[in-house]
């Protein structure tokens, strides 16, 4: 009888084990409006004026992003701006920016990112790095892009800025940008901005959950190393 008992605890912890194991690996919605005061997308315009370089910034960024940490290759998603809520620290910049020669906001109110996937991953602790791959709209205009960047897992991390209960992903990046491939052109105050921008990204994104602890190696499952997820300790 006590042998029974025994044989049932067995399978009921390796039954466990299994199913902590699937729901580790199980892809969550990371939402990034809950948090939006901690999103910040960054534009900085090269000039022929002033300092050499006009910085501006969008105050609205929304979107979600559903992501596994055993398979953020296949990780998907959209990040959505409004371009009425760009804004610059200079003056005429700033005015000319919204016309039609330029975002045409009025127009064309959202910038869009729809986020295909993500190649190159590599695992470094909690942290990744990865090619982000998708489409980028501007003025109704797509174009592919791949953009470097620095996705940090914090695991149960949500409750410290919103009081919410769920993980965190947190999300960096940097890369040079064609206004001319969106049909972007010069208006009064930008004759002397150049083609080439470089816009910065910092997100951040909350789940409604927790993700499991990884499996112990005692089961036979994944090592309890994040960085080493699915290569064993």
């Amino acid at each position: 009888m006590k042998r029974k008992i025994k044989d049932w605890l067995i399978i009921g912890i390796l039954i466990g084990a299994a199913s902590a194991d699937n729901a580790y690996g199980d892809a969550m919605i990371f939402d990034l409006s809950p948090l939006g005061k901690m999103n910040r997308i960054d534009i900085d315009l090269a000039t022929g004026f002033g300092s050499g370089t006009v910085k501006g910034s969008f105050s609205q960024v929304a979107g979600r992003l559903h992501f596994s940490v055993r398979q953020p290759d296949q990780t998907k998603g959209q990040i959505l701006m409004d371009a009425r809520t760009l804004r610059f620290g200079y003056g005429r910049v700033h005015g000319d920016a919204h016309t039609q020669e330029w975002l045409n906001s009025r127009q064309f109110p959202r910038i869009s990112f729809q986020l295909e996937n993500l190649g190159n991953t590599i695992w470094k602790g909690d942290s990744l790095r990865a090619e982000a791959v998708g489409k980028l709209t501007i003025k109704g205009t797509s174009v592919p892009i791949s953009v470097p960047v620095n996705l940090k897992y914090l695991r149960a991390e949500r409750r410290r800025y919103d009081g919410k209960f769920g993980d965190l992903i947190y999300l960096q990046g940097e890369f040079p940008l064609s206004r001319g491939k969106f049909g972007i052109n010069t208006g009064s105050a930008l004759d002397s901005v150049l083609d080439s921008l470089t816009v910065k990204i910092q997100l951040m994104a909350g789940s409604e959950r927790i993700r499991p602890f990884l499996p112990s190696r005692i089961f036979g499952g994944t090592p309890l190393l994040l960085a080493r997820a699915g290569k064993g300790n």
